[in-house]
């Protein structure tokens, strides 16, 4: 399972995160006690806040107990956990291992993400960008020779563009992009952060009409043609009644009549949601009457798009428009603008961090840590580097000896730590590969900057972790739901599903309260404009449901919608007047509805093989609160009311 899925767990069951090696402060107040471990109420309170933005006054003493509630019950398993030694395993040190680098990346990385990046992304936000590009693929890590060769032959088609050449033709021709060759390299429109960072601003620096480069990314040298420039169009909150095609022609022809068929129900007074819910093909959102997220350019596909943004007031209606999806008709919901810097910082900055113009602030950043952690490089040390190696290391065989030289030698040192050979060397060992294309004092450069930039990264972490509260919580909390995650998996939901004989005796203890079934009709029931069409399925119900569908539907392909139900009694008003075995037709504004009951089942209980699923998450429920008493006894709880209720008191007054 992984950790998106254990932290959406945690949300949803427990809603806080935990502390489980935080280590009490001395000017912390004992809050609680679990056993002989003590939980302070700093963590307490740091969580408590984080996930209820402070109660009101007269809602600060219920919250408070209930989350406190939910805190101890969380504290307990995870104590549990530790106490049978899971967070020694190898398993989890490796899974804690990857996640501790991972959630470090944020706080690593602030000093990159400053107001310059943010203001320069918000400001191109604001502008669209049309361009075309042919791309002459480069290696990153290839020998000069081939790099100068993509060089010079992007350089060349540049040439030949300015002195005349269609750009589109060459493209398609010429480009190493795939899709140039049916669009010619055009890109359509895009804004900031949706390019790599070079390209990005190799378009927004320069104007409409010229031809831009050889610009490198990591994907090799563009040519760029600037097309256009517009104003950002913002952002649509659209819904869409899909129907879905295949590529061939004849399923093309049945979706686009399908929906030519939708839009001229809509155009003559039907109602949008009964519409989507009955015809709608996006099962994803046809629950919510065709509700998609607000987008803006660049996220759906172009056809989409752009009819979107021409739909002026809110309710609009298109005509169906075809997209390699199938054929859509959109729904104006709302409009709006860029937002206000102050609205979008955060999401810009994240954005930033995993963008690639964080690559170029790197060489920064390390400056600015190095000044920080006062980084001395030895100079002669390093000048001798490259005689401490041979051609082995090419192909990843080399090695030394503790008589190799004076390992003690200090390469460079920081505040707190003095870097030698004997470190490097190790750290050569373990991350050398194969180089076929690479110099030794090449290789040996890149070993050394990988090993140089990776020691005050490393320290920087240290500092961190040392000093950063809001990330020693953070840690925590990963830590803690990797251990309950486990544990969970252990005591409650593997054996719920594994003890069928316990499961079965919980069926029985539990089913009249649980899983009684009321009086219910099993029915078919059919949906038409036409009452004719009604009168004719109800001569043919020997019929399937999708036999109706295909033999109705095959012409004109909204006159039959068919489903088959078990409802019980009272949910339906005209069902319940009709409580009987047989045929009954209900007469709406727009349609007709067929109501077939095949039988009346009558009161009993839900057998377990129908509702297994629902069964054993009771189940887990239950095996849970067992669990959680046990541990309740094995580690009994001690309240310092004195300092709660001072907690307390700090909303109410």
């Amino acid at each position: 399972m992984n950790l998106p899925f254990r932290f959406s767990f945690l949300t949803l069951c427990l809603l806080l995160p935990a502390l489980s090696f935080a280590q009490l402060s001395k000017e912390d107040q004992t809050l609680f006690q679990l056993g002989d471990e003590s939980f302070g109420l700093k963590a307490f309170d740091y969580y408590f806040l984080k996930n209820s933005n402070g109660p009101s006054a007269d809602s600060a003493k219920i919250k408070v107990n209930e989350y406190l509630d939910l805190y101890v019950k969380f504290r307990l398993k995870v104590k549990e956990a530790i106490s049978l030694d899971q967070d020694q395993t190898p398993e989890f040190e490796q899974e804690f291992k990857t996640y501790r680098k991972q959630l470090a990346q944020p706080y690593l990385m602030q000093t990159r993400v400053n107001d310059e990046m943010v203001a320069e992304a918000y400001a191109r936000m604001k502008q669209e960008v049309s361009a075309s590009h042919i791309l002459v693929k480069s290696d990153a890590n290839g020998n000069p020779e081939d790099t100068l060769k993509a060089y010079n032959k992007a350089l060349d088609l540049k040439n030949r563009i300015e002195n005349g050449e269609d750009f589109a033709t060459l493209a398609s021709k010429e480009s190493d992009d795939p899709s140039a060759k049916q669009n010619g390299g055009n890109l359509g429109y895009f804004s900031a952060l949706q390019m790599v960072y070079p390209f990005e601003n190799a378009v927004y620096k320069n104007k409409v009409g010229e031809i831009v480069g050889p610009v490198k990314t990591r994907f090799g040298y563009h040519v760029i043609e600037i097309k256009d420039k517009r104003a950002a169009r913002g952002e649509v909150l659209a819904a869409h009644i899909m129907i879905r095609s295949k590529p061939d022609s004849i399923s093309m022809a049945t979706a686009k009549n399908k929906a030519i068929s939708i839009y001229e129900n809509l155009k003559n007074g039907a109602d949008w949601n009964e519409q989507c819910k009955l015809y709608s093909d996006d099962m994803r959102t046809k629950s919510q009457n065709g509700k998609l997220q607000w987008f803006g350019t660049g996220n759906l596909v172009p056809e989409f798009e752009d009819v979107a943004f021409t739909l002026e007031n809110k309710g609009d209606i298109s005509e169906p428009v075809q997209t390699r999806f199938g054929w859509h008709i959109i729904q104006l919901l709302d409009k709006k603008g860029i937002a206000p810097l102050d609205e979008v910082k955060a999401d810009l900055e994240n954005k930033i961090s995993r963008d690639t113009r964080a690559a170029d602030k790197k060489s920064v950043t390390l400056t600015k840590l190095k000044a920080s952690q006062n980084f001395k490089l030895n100079g002669q040390v390093y000048d001798q580097l490259i005689h401490h190696f041979d051609s082995s290391l090419l192909n990843a065989k080399w090695n030394y000896v503790e008589t190799q030289g004076d390992l003690s030698q200090t390469i460079f040192t920081t505040n707190t730590i003095n870097y030698t050979m004997k470190d490097f060397f190790a750290f050569v060992l373990q991350k050398q590969k194969r180089r076929k294309l690479t110099t030794l004092p090449d290789y040996v450069k890149q070993l050394y900057n990988q090993f140089e930039e990776k020691s005050i990264f490393d320290e920087e972490l240290k500092l961190i972790e040392a000093n950063n509260y809001d990330y020693q919580m953070v840690l925590d909390e990963y830590r803690s739901g990797i251990l309950l995650f486990n544990l969970m998996e252990k005591e409650v939901w593997n054996k719920a599903m594994v003890d069928s004989v316990g499961l079965q005796g919980f069926y029985e203890k539990n089913k009249k309260k649980n899983y009684e079934m009321a009086e219910h009709a099993v029915i078919r029931r059919f949906v038409s404009k036409d009452s004719a069409v009604l009168q004719s399925v109800s001569t043919q119900l020997d019929k399937t449901n999708s036999e109706l569908d295909s033999l109705f539907n095959s012409e004109e392909p909204l006159t039959l919608q068919t489903f088959d139900e078990k409802i019980e009694k009272g949910k339906k008003e005209w069902l319940d007047a009709h409580w009987q075995v047989g045929s009954s037709i209900q007469k709406g504004e727009n349609y007709q509805t067929l109501w077939v009951v095949t039988s009346i089942q009558p009161n009993g209980y839900k057998s377990l093989k129908n509702i297994k699923g629902l069964v054993i998450s009771d189940y887990q429920t239950e095996l849970e609160k067992q669990w959680l008493k046990a541990l309740s006894k094995k580690y009994p709880m001690k309240l310092n009311r004195s300092v709660l209720k001072s907690y307390i008191e700090e909303f109410e007054n």
